[in-house]
């Protein structure tokens, strides 16, 4: 990637409809973002999650528990280092809900991703995610993710192969 260093996260205090508690929250999303962003996986990343997170995301059924979520994180920044995360905007519903809107950058250089060898071409992923937050720990995270874009950056779909207008 041109740059190493992401751009940086929204900054939590300009968002000023935010209460404070979703302010925390969001920064604790954020903190989380980090410690993705240097591949601490273990103790570091545990420590964001209640025991019984769940996960929902219509392009990944198999990720429904916290125990098979984290691998996809992990694997991500294994396949398309530097992985790099990062918040561009969020929302906030009650206390303990949070929307954000996330980038997720790399380059395609750590191995197979869905059969197709490593291009070496970069990633750009944008993704929304509703963050439900109990006792101050993440209880649940529903995403939506561009995959299509994806895949088409790592050469799993080839752009022709879409329509210009879908209805014609």
């Amino acid at each position: 990637m041109e740059n190493d260093k992401p751009l940086p996260h929204v900054d939590v205090d300009s968002l000023t409809y935010l209460t404070p508690r979703q302010k925390k929250n969001l920064q604790s999303w954020i903190d989380l973002q980090e410690v993705l962003n240097a591949g601490e996986f273990d103790e570091k990343m545990d420590a964001f999650f209640h025991p019984d997170m769940t996960y929902g995301n219509p392009s990944r059924p198999d990720l429904g528990s916290y125990r098979e979520w984290k691998e996809s994180p992990r694997q991500l920044y294994r396949v398309f280092p530097p992985s790099r995360y990062r918040v561009v905007d969020a929302v906030g519903k009650g206390d303990d809900e949070i929307w954000v809107y996330c980038e997720h950058m790399g380059e395609h250089v750590g191995g197979r991703y869905m059969g197709v060898e490593p291009t070496g071409n970069p990633i750009k992923v944008e993704w929304f995610s509703v963050v439900t937050f109990k006792d101050g720990l993440i209880y649940r995270i529903f995403s939506i993710a561009d995959v299509l874009t994806m895949l088409i950056q790592v050469g799993v779909v080839e752009p022709s192969a879409l329509p210009v207008d879908p209805y014609k």
